[in-house]
């Protein structure tokens, strides 16, 4: 007679944890162009949140305090940026004298004004920031086991975002946003989101393969986990290369070394390490080949390695002049648009809108000043250090979750210098997730 399972179930706050990531990765990938699918996120998050709230409370468990204290410095920002200043106040702050100057033509110059430029702006920002932060807060509820099911719902997602983006190639169907750029975008608005939901999205995958075949009964032998790792990279691989998004497939060169260490079974030695990097890189590399096939796709990908207009050092320069016509208070979370029509260089001004700082140091600095900037450099401090006494602890499930968590939010660091992958509503409740993994389990906490 076969014995029975030991394993024990998910909790009753799971399920609204997993309905949460995986409806952030599917409708939030449209940004502020496409409003539409955001409001409906949100909309399903208030339900989702609700719904948690009630598992926690029969379960008579509490919020987690140290995903709850992030979350209140990251409202805190916006918050305080809305708040109305008198005009002794608001016509003193950096850069406000061309609101002033308008604001006197129409006699309101001695009006109440918030520090945000534009508050509406400021309030849509801290509205979308909910269901990230309520992400967090719902990941880091859970314990080590149930974290590793959000692992999976991230990596299944992805990869069904891959199943969506080869009817995107094959057939240019499924353009959910009306991309027409012939790139492989699955849920996502554009090309370098996609690639970071597939570059997390591989990590996360890795590191559930390695704990479930840890927590089996009888384990696949350690060499038997190298050629897995390899089939599932190379398949995110060549996603991420059709994505044609140039520092996703740059990034790879990280991703792919980050997962062989994941997936390095505890006790296996040397050969294992070589066998598992030598495995991915080899499958990865005959994916590239069997691409070869599809000249059209691959030459396209390829030209956009040889351009010679790069429109980006334009913007970092437009954008670090705002920021010291405006430092240290800031413009305002979500004010960027209106702040760089303003600031834009006559010369370099043409059709399009400068919608983003195209690198988020920079578009944080500008909008939050050096209140946010301390505070994310606080933020970063605390989840190192607690990462530090999480990794002290002796629990396989654990490392191989904060190898995870480190390698994911290491690439998305990276992808921020030349993008914003934090402006994406699924990749902040991706990130969110993944940063959770660096906090204590509640089970532990319980335990000491």
């Amino acid at each position: 007679m076969a014995r029975p399972s030991t394993r024990p179930g998910p909790s009753a706050a799971t399920p609204p944890a997993i309905a949460l990531l995986v409806a952030s990765l599917v409708l939030g990938g449209g940004g502020t162009p496409s409003p539409s699918a955001e409001l409906a996120l949100q909309l399903v998050s208030a339900g989702l949140i609700g719904w948690w709230l009630i598992a926690l409370d029969r379960a008579g468990q509490h919020l987690p305090r140290p995903a709850l204290a992030v979350c209140l410095v990251m409202l805190a920002l916006p918050a305080i940026q809305l708040i109305p200043l008198p005009p002794v106040l608001w016509h003193n702050l950096p850069g406000r004298q061309a609101e002033l100057d308008a604001l006197q033509l129409i006699g309101a110059a001695d009006s109440w004004r918030p520090w945000s430029v534009a508050p509406d702006r400021t309030f849509t920002s801290l509205l979308a920031m909910l269901p990230p932060l309520a992400m967090l807060l719902m990941a880091a509820g859970l314990g080590r086991r149930d974290r590793t099911r959000l692992l999976a719902a991230a990596g299944l997602t992805a990869l069904a975002s891959l199943v969506v983006g080869a009817a995107q190639i094959r057939g240019d169907a499924l353009r959910f946003y009306g991309d027409v750029s012939g790139a492989l975008t699955g849920f996502q608005a554009n090309r370098n989101t996609q690639a970071d939901v597939l570059l997390v999205g591989l990590l996360a995958t890795v590191t559930w393969l390695r704990i479930w075949n840890e927590g089996r009964r009888r384990p696949l032998p350690a060499l038997a986990m190298p050629p897995l790792t390899a089939v599932v990279a190379g398949l995110f691989a060549v996603g991420i290369f059709t994505t044609g998004s140039r520092s996703g497939i740059a990034l790879l060169a990280i991703a792919l070394p980050a997962c062989a260490i994941i997936a390095w079974p505890r006790g296996a030695g040397k050969a294992a390490t070589i066998g598992a990097i030598g495995a991915v890189m080899a499958l990865t590399l005959a994916g590239g080949a069997v691409m070869l096939s599809s000249n059209r796709t691959v030459t396209g990908v390829l030209s956009r390695f040889t351009g010679t207009t790069e429109f980006r050092p334009e913007l970092w320069r437009d954008t670090r002049f705002a920021i010291t016509e405006s430092f240290p208070f800031g413009t305002g979370i979500g004010t960027f648009v209106p702040v760089m029509i303003a600031a834009e260089r006559l010369e370099v001004v043409d059709a399009t809108m400068p919608n983003r700082a195209h690198n988020e140091y920079l578009e944080f600095t500008l909008e939050t000043g050096l209140f946010g900037v301390f505070a994310v450099m606080g933020l970063i401090g605390f989840f190192a250090f607690s990462a530090v006494r999480e990794w002290r602890k002796d629990e396989p499930m654990a490392h191989a979750q904060l190898l995870c968590a480190g390698a994911a939010l290491c690439l998305v660091a990276l992808h921020s210098l030349v993008d914003y992958p934090f402006r994406s509503m699924s990749m902040a409740c991706l990130v969110c997730t993944i940063a959770a993994l660096l906090l204590p389990s509640p089970e532990r906490s319980r335990a000491g």
